[in-house]
């Protein structure tokens, strides 16, 4: 595929154990994707250790050319709140060696502007951790919102949740920037729990993964090992690639239902803080649909691509 016809896009994580699982993903698939840089955020652990994940999986795996930012240590209003699933660094006992280059000049928000400027009304985003860094890109330069064409995240859900019973975990961290998205104008994908709960890594995934020689499969692997240990020490025997779905959305939409609903946030709630609030209503409804909801999954679909991406693109 020629360079014109590559989308281009802005990853923004905040480099965990999923996370890495998807950036490696999305590192294969630079035929279509034009990356014009990856950007951090605080969430799953300190921006310090996020930044450190990203930029160093993307060295490790041979991509010095494309730009890593880091961004937002805190959520907009609140103190930071991190996830303990996926240990001090954020990887485990995973260890990739550390990257002997800078981080870009500018911060993650000044960063996805950029990109947008660039690609003017082309930018595709994806963002799997908080959204504070989008949000802060929105409040720097609310022209932005005309020049991004989609943005996918991983987060949210129509019912339920993870961090409490009412919300997920990167809605809870920073409801106010997701809020601030939602409430934006862009044209928006959530990938929420209500699919990637259902993505529960079997081991005939991970075996395949293990009987590959490309670093990729083997880093997954090593990432796949620790959070299956590190699970089952919480009484859990699966593991869910939550941020793996959200890209898949980007390159393989066919495995995901989507439904547009109008979605807001609930930020002042004691008990349902972070709660991502859709409305089911097809009479009358309030207020404009603003988000397409993925409402269901492929499962059988989703693993097979996913396996296959290692088989036919890792490098050895």
């Amino acid at each position: 595929m020629s360079e014109t016809k590559r989308i281009p896009i802005v990853m923004d994580f905040d480099t965990g154990t999923d996370d890495a699982i998807a950036l490696i993903s999305a590192l294969m698939h630079r035929d279509i994707l034009d990356i014009c840089a990856i950007t951090a955020v605080a969430g799953n652990v300190p921006i310090e250790g996020t930044a450190a994940n990203t930029l160093n999986i993307v060295d490790m795996l041979g991509h010095t050319d494309i730009p890593v930012a880091k961004g937002a240590a805190a959520p907009l209003k609140r103190e930071l709140h991190c996830a303990i699933s996926h240990g001090k660094t954020g990887l485990g006992d995973v260890v990739v060696p550390d990257s002997e280059r800078d981080f870009y000049e500018k911060d993650a928000a000044d960063t996805i502007y950029e990109a947008a400027v660039k690609h003017k009304g082309e930018l595709i985003v994806l963002a799997t951790g908080p959204q504070t860094n989008m949000a802060l890109a929105i409040q720097r330069h609310p022209e932005i919102v005309d020049m991004i064409k989609r943005v996918y995240i991983m987060g949210g859900c129509l019912v339920g949740g993870n961090m409490t019973q009412a919300s997920e975990f990167n809605a809870y961290v920073d409801p106010e920037a997701i809020q601030i998205l939602f409430r934006s104008g862009l044209d928006i994908v959530m990938v929420g729990l209500d699919v990637t709960l259902q993505t529960e890594l079997p081991m005939w995934v991970k075996d395949k993964l293990a009987a590959l020689p490309s670093k990729e499969a083997k880093l997954a692997v090593q990432v796949m090992n620790f959070m299956l240990r590190r699970n089952k020490d919480f009484g859990f025997d699966v593991a869910n690639l939550h941020d793996v779905v959200a890209f898949c959305a980007i390159v393989h939409p066919e495995v995901l239902k989507l439904k547009r609903y109008y979605v807001d946030v609930e930020t002042e709630g004691t008990i349902t803080r972070g709660m991502t609030v859709a409305d089911f209503r097809d009479v009358c409804p309030e207020k404009e649909k603003n988000v397409d909801c993925a409402e269901d999954i492929d499962v059988d679909a989703f693993w097979s691509w996913f396996v296959k991406i290692f088989e036919e693109r890792g490098t050895v």
